[in-house]
């Protein structure tokens, strides 16, 4: 097979695992996220909705700055060791980067709801001037 058409295979391998990842860890997430904002679940839509942005903003680029659209100098015509390897890195990289963001949206959102939660307390503990 010719180098271009294995590029064009993990190409679009990359867009199926970010079509098909994303809505399942938004799936699961949702009932993650409106637990840490239970008490303010506006803003835990509106923090899902940014952070669907940003999975997108994110996982796009990479797939964007990993498509070759000419032969490396290591390749052959055909496919050989070099391409697979470098293909297989680049699943495995796009697989590793999602976990460990996700990892750290996980660990880092109770932290965050939290904060927010704490900020909308301390609006409602506040006294709201008289008008005139």
């Amino acid at each position: 097979m010719d180098w271009w058409i294995l590029e064009l295979i993990v190409t679009l391998a990359l867009v199926a695992i970010l079509l098909v990842l994303g809505p399942v860890i938004k799936r699961f997430g949702k009932s993650y996220a409106a637990d840490i904002f239970r008490s303010n679940p506006r803003t835990g839509k509106s923090y899902l909705v940014l952070m669907d942005v940003a999975y997108y903003l994110i996982f796009v680029a990479f797939i964007l700055f990993t498509i070759s659209f000419e032969r490396d100098t290591g390749w052959t015509q055909h496919v050989g060791a070099d391409q697979l390897e470098s293909s297989t890195v680049r699943l495995g990289g796009m697989l590793l980067l999602m976990g460990i963001l996700h990892g750290l949206n996980v660990i880092s959102l109770p932290i965050i709801g939290r904060l927010l939660g704490l900020g909308r307390a301390l609006d409602e503990d506040t006294p709201k001037p008289k008008a005139a």
